[in-house]
């Protein structure tokens, strides 16, 4: 039995002032078990929207698996303002002020110093960062800023361009749905999207739709209720998408639906919803998710909805919008709809276009120069609608970049299995 350990280290809360002292306690998990001597390297993969666990060193991920050929230390950390890693005692916006990009780099970097003292590290022990998503990110950019503390980073499904309209998502959603279950799903989906559109604009149509859909509260006519509904019910193929063929999502059995109901398109859309829903109300106001996001008790467990929404109004955008006209899920989520929540859930304003330009100086986007760093593997696969802004071929001889085609979000970041598909095994 491989035994991971559960243990938290003295953080600094700002790594950016002088004058503040302040610290709290950062969770993270090591396994000491495959290191061979302090001069073998160290695995360590970076926490990012969401609570870790001892899974992230203890077999569940593809890291392990090299952590065992290479005879390495595996230690992943929590990210600050998710999971149990609480830099303040709630989620107010003045203590998100503390959750940035930035400071969680900071971290990582005091951490790893710290960590490599404690467990005696040589300088030829080499520190190796992995990520995926968010925290791939986060990998890549941890080698760009902190080139003295990680040797190299494999950067796996990251969205390295921040975008405010993130129209793009969708294109790719509708791309993929075609390749993975035919044009004829991808046709259904717009012809029922077509349905909802004319219903949602009466009184008696959203009514109907309430009743369709098992809508756990009436929604009203307004743009915002409107969005937060259509957001809700395409969020499903979105995630069908972004995870086919990963337990959490696949797209085949839900395109099956939509074609066997092909007389009434808008009837195998609600089916669709009630599969993936478990038979659950649809929570399809603006209410409801001004709700979930004014929520200042930071979960423990799974994502962290709030936090990460703060993210994304300071720093990164990713709005998946419908402002695209190659989608099939019509045209009432403007990037608007998303700007109006970040003020309701955070009681500021933000210029989220001018800090998403500001992220993109600080780390270069996708335009990383050879001349600026090295040592990163960009992996992307074609079905995961994030590779729209990440890196999807080589930079220089040390900025490489791996496409792979029919896979999704993160598929290589999973401990290998049987049941991968040959593209996969051979990346």
């Amino acid at each position: 039995c491989v035994i991971a350990q559960e243990k938290y280290f003295t953080q600094k809360l700002d790594h950016f002032s002088a004058y503040n002292a302040n610290t709290w306690q950062q969770r993270y998990f090591v396994n000491a078990t495959y290191w061979k001597d302090s001069n073998s390297p160290i695995f360590f993969q970076v926490g990012g929207e969401g609570a870790i666990s001892d899974v992230y060193v203890n077999g569940g991920l593809a890291m392990s698996t090299y952590g065992i050929e290479h005879g390495a230390m595996l230690v992943a950390l929590e990210h600050r303002f998710y999971g149990k890693s609480k830099p303040t005692a709630n989620l107010t916006t003045d203590n998100l002020l503390y959750l940035t990009s930035e400071q969680a780099l900071s971290d990582a970097a005091n951490f790893i110093t710290w960590f490599r003292g404690q467990i005696g590290a040589t300088e030829q022990s080499r520190v190796i960062t992995f990520g995926c998503s968010y925290p791939g990110s986060l990998a890549a950019w941890f080698r760009i800023k902190h080139p003295e503390v990680t040797y190299a980073s494999v950067a796996s499904s990251a969205p390295v361009q921040a975008t405010y309209d993130f129209y793009k998502y969708l294109d790719v959603v509708d791309v993929s749905i075609a390749k993975l279950a035919g044009e004829k799903c991808d046709s259904l989906i717009r012809a029922g999207t077509d349905i909802v559109q004319t219903l949602v604009t009466s009184d008696s149509g959203r009514e109907k739709l309430g009743s369709i859909f098992n809508f756990c509260q009436p929604i009203s006519g307004s743009p915002e209720d409107i969005a937060s509904f259509i957001a809700n019910i395409m969020g499903i193929w979105q995630g069908g998408v972004q995870y086919n063929g990963e337990g959490r999502g696949n797209v085949k059995p839900l395109c099956d639906i939509m074609v066997a109901n092909e007389d009434s398109p808008i009837t195998g859309y609600a089916k669709v919803v009630e599969k993936v829903s478990n038979g659950e109300c649809l929570p399809a106001s603006y209410q409801e998710a001004v709700a979930q996001l004014t929520n200042l008790t930071q979960a423990e467990a799974g994502v962290g909805v709030r936090s990460w929404v703060f993210q994304t109004c300071n720093e990164f955008g990713y709005f998946q919008t419908t402002d695209s006209e190659n989608q099939p899920f019509g045209d009432l989520v403007p990037v608007s709809y998303y700007a109006e929540l970040c003020e309701k859930a955070f009681g500021r304003k933000f210029n989220t276009p001018q800090l998403i330009y500001d992220t993109n100086q600080i780390y270069g986007g996708k335009n990383i120069r050879p001349t600026d760093t090295s040592n990163i593997l960009f992996v992307n696969g074609n079905i995961d609608p994030w590779h729209a802004l990440g890196v999807i071929s080589d930079i220089s001889d040390s900025l490489k970049a791996v496409f792979i085609n029919g896979t999704a979000h993160c598929a290589n970041v999973h401990a290998p299995s049987e049941d991968d598909l040959p593209s996969l095994t051979q990346a």
